[in-house]
């Protein structure tokens, strides 16, 4: 430590040089190779320490072996750690410390540790105290952004593609098991490349230096904004080119909240790719400008969000101050940034958050919910994809037959369809059957969209990819339907929200869904997939979706209509719940296997049967679903027909398939014409458009 202490005096030399000349350039050479002569015994030894927290050991032998080095018992720990000394291998310790260093040594041979205060001895002072004093005026860079964990259909992609476009994950674990069986060396480096990424995960969450961004899995990009903000003066700050999930991911929250509510954030500016930036990045893929100090700045941060070209950031409707409160208003759980492409959408959205409440309050440590519903994901698809069945192997595996209802019997189960999101839009279960094209590596199952003719006949049921047996569908085999909502979007996409009530099944992880907590009224919960489908609600979700997952705790903090002010809001003769209710049934039930849903609303006939679907028709779904935005926007306090057409033309997507369809936005117009027409009691009038 001395001898590091006396190099950074030498660094400093260096650093005050101008090299103007050949003799400062040869002085500042010379005195940079006494500062590696006097910094390489400690850079060797954190490198080894380094290395023995990587190789985790644990055995109580292994425990006293590094004890022993430590305690100067094997010879000198410093010429040790350097390799000009050899260990005495004559006691028990020596012999077991022999074999871990070699370990160590190639573990530093292939991770190359970078020991900060080693590298740069001259930016730091008081190194041989607990805590040296110093750092950086500023880091700038821009790191990784892979994940740290091992992700198998890429790295056999390379190697062996038919792992890698094996569709199922159980699948390509006996396929893995049977390389392991064969000895093929294959095999080997898979398990060497999955242990280094697991030791790597490890170091991550438990050295003590990334406490807030080493959570879930792990990204390197997180930590490298972490370990920058540690490397900075505390006056200094940092400058990081890094996904926008730094600012909006749940497993970031607790950083970014730290960053913005104390004021240290400087600035956000927030960018959709669009092939513009980075051409082999997905197009929707959004990246960040984050800057942020560790200490307080006197203005409030300067955000923007959706920049595709830089002159944007001139602009500055687009370019505009948020102060810590605001983050605290809008993200009052996570606290993370909300995503306002104009000072108006900061100005609406707020003013919304200011009357209603989230679906899920936790701000105060306690768990208030607005309505009294669950949350879930019934299962995952790679985790539990052992428990998935093709009807090929439902046929031939476990003898079963087909019972109506796209359900399958067997000795052993019943078998119900595994719905995923790509198979459902907005009020429609029957949106898509599933179709597999092996040779696609990464999205091999794609949807088949239903035809018109296919919507119209009500006997008509969607294929699913896998079916699934009822009795693993645990707590939801008993209930006969179920609202769920898509989890892979974008808020570039035509809608971000899509919720739909679907039949008995089971649900992939990318289809969540919602359902009754305790003695809840069935029907209530059609409320709830209005309001989770109104434009309104979406126009909101759209400021909090940066990536492309509609996460719950997004979800738990989107602003919702009470179930109370269904019924107390009236438009003449009928209430609020009236009018969404009959919306929703007609929206919904356009098959038979939907009869539990519109018995459960009341939709049944003198003697208690439940009467017909409703036919599919294309242009009363679309007047219907304007009606039903005219009523959230009532009951969401936007009312400004300027405001209502703003919304509108952020659905760029619904736009233009709508003018290019009928020559006019027809959802915006009769929207419109709805909110009149409700605004003056005439819940039945007769709108034209």
């Amino acid at each position: 430590m001395n001898r590091a202490a006396d190099a950074a005096g030498a660094m400093q030399t260096i650093e005050r040089l101008t090299d103007a000349e050949i003799a400062e350039a040869l002085r500042s050479a010379q005195t940079f190779a006494e500062v590696e002569a006097l910094t390489a015994p400690l850079d060797a030894f954190l490198s080894v320490l380094h290395a023995f927290d990587w190789l985790n050991v644990k055995t109580r032998q292994d425990k006293a072996a590094l004890h022993a080095f430590f305690e100067g018992r094997l010879g000198d720990p410093i010429a040790l750690a350097q390799g000009t000394a050899t260990v005495a291998e004559d006691t028990p310790d020596g012999a077991r410390f022999s074999g871990l260093l070699a370990r160590a040594r190639g573990l530093i041979a292939d991770e190359r540790f970078l020991n900060w205060q080693a590298a740069f001895p001259g930016v730091w002072t008081a190194l041989k105290s607990p805590a040296p004093t110093g750092g950086f005026d500023a880091v700038i860079g821009n790191p990784p952004w892979d994940r740290v964990k091992l992700q198998q259909v890429e790295w056999f992609a390379a190697r062996r593609r038919d792992v890698a476009l094996t569709q199922r994950a159980a699948d390509r674990k006996r396929m893995i098991a049977a390389l392991e069986k064969a000895a093929d060396p294959l095999a080997a480096d898979f398990q060497r490349a999955k242990a280094r990424a697991a030791a790597t995960a490890h170091m991550a969450r438990t050295c003590g230096d990334y406490p807030l961004l080493s959570r879930g899995d792990v990204n390197l990009y997180s930590l490298f904004v972490e370990r920058a903000m540690s490397l900075v003066k505390p006056d200094g700050v940092i400058g990081l080119l890094v996904p926008s999930g730094i600012a909006s991911d749940r497993t970031a929250a607790p950083f970014f909240q730290s960053v913005a509510t104390e004021g240290r954030l400087r600035a956000i500016y927030d960018f959709e790719n669009k092939k513009a930036f980075f051409p082999d990045v997905h197009a929707s893929f959004k990246f960040c400008i984050f800057v942020a100090g560790r200490q307080a700045g006197a203005e409030p941060a300067r955000c923007a969000f959706y920049i595709h070209e830089l002159s944007e950031l001139e602009n500055e409707d687009r370019r505009f101050p948020l102060a810590a409160h605001d983050f605290a208003r809008v993200n009052p759980n996570t606290r993370t940034a909300p995503i306002f492409r104009t000072r108006r959408d900061a100005e609406l959205t707020t003013a919304v958050y200011a009357q209603l409440p989230v679906l899920v309050d936790r701000s105060s440590g306690q768990e208030v919910r607005t309505w009294p519903v669950r949350y879930s994901t019934m299962f995952h698809m790679t985790n539990d994809s052992n428990l998935f069945r093709t009807r090929e192997e439902l046929e031939n595996r476990e003898g079963a037959w087909e019972i109506g209802g796209n359900r399958f019997e067997s000795p052993s189960s019943t078998w119900v369809p595994l719905y995923e999101g790509k198979m459902v839009q907005a009020y429609d279960h029957r949106a898509a059957s599933v179709g597999v094209k092996p040779d696609n590596q990464h999205r091999p199952a794609q949807p088949v969209r239903a035809t018109l003719d296919q919507h119209q006949n009500s006997d008509w049921l969607p294929t699913s990819q896998f079916w699934v047996a009822s009795s693993e569908c645990g707590i939801h085999a008993r209930r006969q339907w179920l609202v769920g909502f898509k989890d892979l979007t974008a808020p570039t996409n035509r809608r971000t929200m899509i919720a739909a009530v679907v039949p008995a099944c089971g649900a992939g992880n990318t289809l969540p869904v919602l359902y009754e907590d305790g003695p809840t009224e069935k029907s209530s919960l059609a409320l709830l997939t209005a309001n989770l489908n109104a434009t309104v609600y979406d126009y909101i979700a759209r400021q909090k979706v940066q990536g492309q997952h509609l996460n719950l705790y997004i979800v738990e903090q989107l602003p919702v209509v009470p179930p109370d002010r269904f019924e107390a809001v009236r438009f003449g003769a009928k209430t609020a719940a009236d009018l969404v209710r009959e919306a929703v049934l007609e929206l919904t039930y356009t098959a038979h296997d939907m009869a539990p849903f519109a018995r459960d609303l009341g939709h049944v006939d003198e003697a208690g049967a439940v009467r017909p679907p409703f036919p599919w028709d294309e242009d009363r779904r679309l007047y219907l679903r304007a009606k039903l935005d005219a009523v959230f926007f009532h009951l969401y306090g936007v009312t400004d027909r300027d405001d209502v057409r703003y919304v509108y033309s952020t659905f760029c997507k619904a736009e233009r398939d709508e003018v290019a369809a009928y020559g006019r936005y027809r959802s915006r117009d009769l929207g419109l014409a709805w909110l009149n027409a409700l605004s003056a009691g005439r819940p039945d009038a007769q709108v034209e458009g």
